[in-house]
């Protein structure tokens, strides 16, 4: 293991989140392959390409009234070859939407791939697995649903 190789492809993670929750998605896609994969929402919204990565999120997440929070923790990273690796992330997220009335908070676990492309690390396929999922009244905090496990209690 190359701790200068694994510190690179942890930036390369934290750029990701930083540039998603900053709404630079044209930088976020620059983190990407051109053939980039994505299994969001365990595998439900899934993408190919990078340029559809970059629609997806911009479609999804660019209007300036939602507000969005993601943090990686815990890097799991396995150098798989000279210019290849895994990597797992343990996340926290929060989505807060006023003009819905709406928040989610919630966990999930993070499964990468990285190649190295002309001396740099990229993603080449990111998606998560959701563990837990709650969505409130933003204005309350009035808890609406809970999903954990597959299972959903509403309220």
């Amino acid at each position: 293991m190359d701790p200068a190789e694994i510190l690179s492809i942890c930036q390369v993670k934290y750029a990701y989140f930083r540039l998603l929750d900053m709404k630079r998605f044209a930088e976020l896609g620059e983190l990407l392959t051109e053939d980039a994969t994505t299994a969001y929402q365990s595998g439900e919204l899934h993408h190919d390409g990078r340029d559809a990565v970059v629609a997806f999120l911009q479609e999804s997440l660019g209007d300036p009234g939602i507000v969005t929070m993601h943090n990686g923790h815990h890097p799991e990273i396995e150098l798989t070859g000279s210019d290849s690796a895994t990597g797992r992330w343990y996340l926290e997220d929060r989505v807060i939407v006023p003009a819905h009335d709406f928040e989610l908070h919630g966990t999930a676990l993070y499964d990468d791939r990285y190649v190295k492309v002309g001396g740099r690390w990229k993603i080449s396929h990111t998606g998560y697995e959701r563990i837990y999922e709650e969505h409130l009244r933003y204005s309350s905090g009035e808890v609406r649903s809970i999903r954990a496990a597959g299972q959903t209690t509403t309220f």
